[in-house]
C-alpha cells in the first residue's frame, strides 16, 4: 500500500530532508513529501533522519497510516537563522556574516550533502555555509566578492526549508548578537599531548625492554625495573587532570558564544609534566635513551604548537 509522508516546519513544506521509515532512509520531494509502499498488517515507526530537524517518532500500522495518507508531520528546526546577514571584516577583508541560532546544548551538524537544506546561492557559486553550528548564538563568514553582482550584492542561504536573503546593500554587523565565526575543533586534537607521551612510553619502555635483553641493562639482582614507566605513568595523571573538563564539544571562535567558554589549553603545565619522563638518574645500561631527551622534549614542543592557545568549550 503506497502511503504519502509530509514533513512541515510551520506549514512550510521541508524539501531534501531525510525522514526514516524503519531502518529505510528517504529523502522528502520539492513538496515535502516521501511515499514508501507499506505492508498492510505491519508496523512502522517514522522518525527524523537529520538531528537538526525534530519530531517525535510516530509507530501505527500500514493499514493505520494508508488511512491517514498523507501523513502530516509536524516538525521544528533545532538550529535557525538568526538576524539578517550582514558586513563584517575579517582579516581586514569584507564579508557576509550570517547569524544562526542553536536551541539545544550541543553542537548541531547539517551536512552539505543536503544541498535544500544547507546551501548557498552567489553570484559566483563559491559560496559555502558551514556544517556545525556551536550551541547559543553563533554564526559564520564568507567572502563578499562572492555576492557581487555590480554595484549590488545578490546571495540566498537556504536552510532548513528557510531563505535566508542577502541585501543589494547589507549593514554592518553591530556587536549585539554577532559573536564571530567559530569553527568545529578535531576532537583528538586536545588530546593530541596525552596519545603522543603514551605513545612515548611505550617506546622507551620497549627500548629498555631491549637492552636488558641484550644484556647491557642488567638491573638491579636481577629485578628490572623500567624507570620511564613509572615517570611516565606520573606525567600521563598529571596531563590527565589538564583535560579534565575538556567537552566533545569544542571550537575555535573569534569571539566566545554567550553559552559557552572560552578555555586557555595550559601547554606549560603539558610540557612540565612531559619532561617528568626524563628526570632523575636512571640505570647503567640505560643511558643512551636518557640522552634521547632533548630530542624527544623538543618534537614534543613542535607538537604544541599545532594546537590553538584558547579554545571555545560548549556543552
Amino acid at each position: 500500500m503506497p502511503v504519502t509522508f509530509r514533513l512541515l516546519i510551520q506549514q512550510t513544506p521541508i524539501a531534501g530532508a531525510p525522514i526514516m521509515i524503519n531502518a529505510q532512509t528517504e529523502n522528502t520531494d520539492s513538496n515535502g513529501e516521501v511515499t514508501a509502499s507499506l505492508v498492510i498488517d505491519q508496523d512502522y515507526t517514522v522518525s527524523s533522519g537529520l538531528e537538526a530537524i525534530s519530531f517525535p517518532p510516530v509507530t501505527d500500522s500500514g493499514a493505520n497510516f494508508g488511512a491517514q495518507s498523507p501523513v502530516l508531520i509536524e516538525a521544528q528546526r533545532l538550529v535557525r537563522s538568526g538576524e539578517a546577514p550582514c558586513r563584517i571584516v575579517i582579516g581586514g577583508l569584507p564579508n557576509i556574516y550570517f547569524s544562526s541560532v542553536n536551541s539545544t546544548e550541543t553542537a548541531l551538524t547539517v551536512p552539505l550533502e543536503y544541498t535544500e537544506l544547507n546551501s548557498i546561492y552567489s553570484v559566483t557559486g563559491e559560496a559555502v555555509p558551514a556544517t556545525s553550528f556551536a550551541p547559543g548564538t553563533g554564526g559564520f563568514a564568507v567572502p563578499e566578492e562572492y555576492f557581487k553582482n555590480g554595484d549590488t550584492l545578490m546571495g540566498v542561504w537556504k536552510f532548513l526549508g528557510q531563505n535566508v536573503t542577502v541585501s543589494a546593500n547589507p549593514d554592518v554587523c553591530t556587536d549585539r548578537g554577532v559573536p564571530g565565526e567559530c569553527t568545529p575543533l578535531d576532537p583528538t586534537m586536545l588530546r593530541s599531548p596525552f596519545e603522543y607521551t603514551r605513545r612515548v612510553i611505550i617506546k622507551l619502555t620497549q627500548q629498555a625492554n631491549d637492552a636488558a635483553k641484550a644484556g647491557r641493562w642488567k638491573g638491579s639482582k636481577g629485578q628490572f625495573s623500567v624507570p620511564f614507566l613509572s615517570r611516565g605513568a606520573g606525567a600521563l595523571a598529571e596531563m590527565e587532570k589538564a583535560f579534565r573538563d575538556s567537552s566533545d564539544q569544542n571550537f575555535v571562535c573569534e569571539v566566545t558564544p554567550m553559552s559557552c567558554v572560552t578555555k586557555t589549553v595550559p601547554k606549560k603545565q603539558l610540557l612540565k609534566a612531559f619532561k617528568r619522563i626524563f628526570e632523575g638518574k636512571v640505570p647503567r645500561g640505560l643511558e643512551h635513551i636518557a640522552a634521547r631527551s632533548p630530542k624527544e622534549i623538543a618534537a614534543f614542543e613542535k607538537r604544541l604548537k599545532k594546537i590553538p592557545n584558547t579554545y571555545t568549550s560548549c556543552k
